[in-house]
């Protein structure tokens, strides 16, 4: 078949826009959607940079706060007793606690008969008032914190649990030196071992030196006490697994 001129500039043209378009698809278009995948990714990047940066510039007193709140955790952890994974450990604590002179030549002025000690479990940590002379305590005080939400944790049985063990027992002791131990369990550094019953059976002249005679319940609270965060990050920094808290009970 024979072209003329005009039909030959036309196929030229139509082989021209063929071509062009072919190109475009090919590469032209693909190239565009990288740059706009490649631009929506800037974004996104740049994005996330601000977020970083706002983040360094809001932490950038971290490790401040992060001392500030080790000490406000020891210091409430403090009011209770560290843990103890052993009844006998326990156990000696109590009987230091009912020798009120601390000779124990002389014996104990409380004397306990049968003390008994549970296995270490979990306690709830309600409230407790000393009810003898109407004494608030440091633990009473902190306890007594949860005022503004004490019907609705009644309700969803919402109290700290713990660890502690408790304690039961037979006594006699004068009046004074009951007086005295209940009174020290408030002035303790730690004040977690706390009164749960106390029944008096004989009181005779109700003096000082009477000797007085009933049963008691305690309980003695206690929480682990959180790793220093230096020690923390250094075991970190070595490879090292870490537990946050120390002397945890299994």
């Amino acid at each position: 078949m024979n072209l003329n001129s005009r039909d030959k500039l036309i196929l030229v043209v139509v082989l021209v826009i063929v071509l062009w378009v072919a190109g475009i698809v090919t590469f032209i278009k693909p190239a565009i959607d990288d740059v706009k995948s490649a631009q929506n990714t800037l974004d996104e990047k740049e994005v996330e940079l601000a977020e970083k940066k706002q983040q360094i510039e809001e932490d950038k007193d971290l490790p401040e706060r992060i001392d500030a709140a080790y000490k406000k955790a020891n210091e409430t952890a403090e009011i209770f007793y560290p843990k103890m994974t052993h009844q006998h450990d326990a156990a000696t604590e109590m009987q230091n606690q009912l020798d009120i002179d601390s000779n124990k030549d002389n014996g104990q002025e409380i004397t306990n008969y049968n003390l008994e000690i549970s296995a270490l479990s979990n306690a709830t940590l309600n409230k407790y008032v000393y009810t003898a002379q109407e004494v608030s305590s440091t633990f009473d005080t902190i306890v007594a914190s949860m005022d503004e939400t004490v019907e609705q944790a009644e309700a969803n049985n919402d109290f700290p649990i713990l660890s502690g063990y408790s304690f039961s027992m037979n006594f006699t002791a004068t009046k004074k030196d009951l007086l005295t131990f209940l009174d020290n369990l408030q002035s303790n550094p730690h004040k977690s071992l706390v009164v749960n019953s106390l029944a008096i059976t004989s009181v005779l002249d109700n003096k000082d030196e009477d000797e007085w005679s009933g049963s008691m319940e305690l309980m003695l609270y206690m929480v682990p006490r959180l790793k220093d965060p230096a020690i923390v990050n250094q075991s970190i920094d070595d490879g090292a697994e870490v537990n946050a808290v120390d002397d945890i009970a299994e």
